[in-house]
């Protein structure tokens, strides 16, 4: 039987890079190839695995995206949420593969239910479900609800063109990832490096807001799910275009919770002067970081019941549990003055 071919791209970023590493581990069988922007970033990943295929180029590049995904059965796009053009150019490709089109797995993230109505650091009430609440996530306004744009664009394009599409949206990640190139994403490693520079512990008001969590592993075993599913040739349980959107969550966490787990590793390492943990103003905040009052200010609570439908479970350890081997990894990366993002 002819293995299924799979084009990826982010794996020089935390959650591409850890799913390619897993993937490759589950299917050696299958056939990949793998998206980077620069001749270094080839090397590197040849060096680990020589017997995949490496396309040089980025979503900017249409003829490249096109060309790589007209030849692949599966394409796990998980360079960006917010890169409208890239995305559609991959379904584009997807719809001349032959003798059927392949399938699309596009990253998005719960950002989009982002909720601050009752004012920053304050918890919401609603709870998103993606299976209660799936035409009402699919047709979300575009403005003002961060990625929905670009999910929109995927899922007209996948429509248009007879591409089945799944959108898998994640909600905080955490954990170290082992890819080839990137260990750590966005909220959690900002956040860290923001208090170490900053000297003490911060949160946003009274940071009761809460966000839903999930292991990077855990993460993994969603994407690789389903494009399990999608090299079947019936596509699988799985489903695709509006009703193909997961969240991908185990459970709600507190804000809180985190400002206090890093203040209390971060003196304990010597790092910061004091486990107190303050109080700041929004604006304050986004005085530290443009969107760190939205960030660690606001919830995001997305529950993901179509995965576990699948027979997906998230079984790793919690934030809190893998928050200190994270604080570690970024004091280190500090004092080597290496890059953390």
């Amino acid at each position: 039987m002819r293995q299924p071919k799979v084009f990826l791209t982010g794996v020089s970023g935390y959650v591409g890079g850890h799913l390619f590493v897993r993937l490759v581990q589950k299917h050696p069988e299958w056939n990949y190839s793998v998206l980077v922007r620069t001749e270094k970033q080839a090397v590197d990943i040849l060096a680990k695995y020589p017997d995949i295929e490496v396309v040089i180029g980025d979503l900017d590049n249409k003829d490249i995206l096109v060309k790589a995904a007209s030849t692949a059965d599966i394409v796990l796009q998980l360079a960006s949420a917010d890169h409208l053009s890239g995305a559609v150019s991959l379904v584009e490709g997807l719809s001349q593969g032959q003798p059927a089109p392949g399938k699309l797995i596009h990253i998005s993230g719960t950002g989009m239910v982002l909720d601050v109505s009752k004012g920053f650091g304050i918890v919401s009430d609603r709870t998103w479900n993606d299976v209660d609440d799936i035409e009402e996530i699919t047709s979300l306004p575009l403005e003002g609800h961060v990625h929905r744009d670009v999910d929109e664009a995927v899922l007209e394009a996948g429509e248009r063109l007879h591409v089945p599409v799944a959108i898998i949206s994640p909600c905080t990640i955490h954990g170290l990832g082992q890819g080839p190139l990137k260990s750590m994403g966005f909220s959690v490693g900002e956040y860290i490096e923001k208090v170490i520079d900053r000297g003490r512990g911060f949160q946003v008001a009274e940071a009761q807001n809460q966000w839903h969590q999930i292991h990077i592993d855990d993460c993994a075993d969603a994407f690789i799910l389903l494009a399990e599913e999608a090299a079947k040739p019936d596509e699988g349980k799985a489903q695709w275009g509006r009703k193909g959107y997961y969240f991908a969550e185990s459970s709600p966490y507190d804000l809180k919770d985190i400002a206090e787990t890093v203040a209390q590793v971060l003196y304990k390492l010597g790092k910061i002067s004091s486990q107190r943990v303050d109080k700041l103003s929004q604006e304050d905040v986004s005085a530290i970081h443009p969107i760190g009052h939205f960030v660690w200010g606001g919830n995001s609570k997305a529950r993901g019941d179509r995965l576990r439908a699948l027979g997906w479970k998230p079984t790793r350890p919690d934030i809190l549990a893998t928050l200190p081997e994270v604080v570690k990894f970024v004091v280190k990366l500090k004092e080597e003055k290496s890059t953390i993002m």
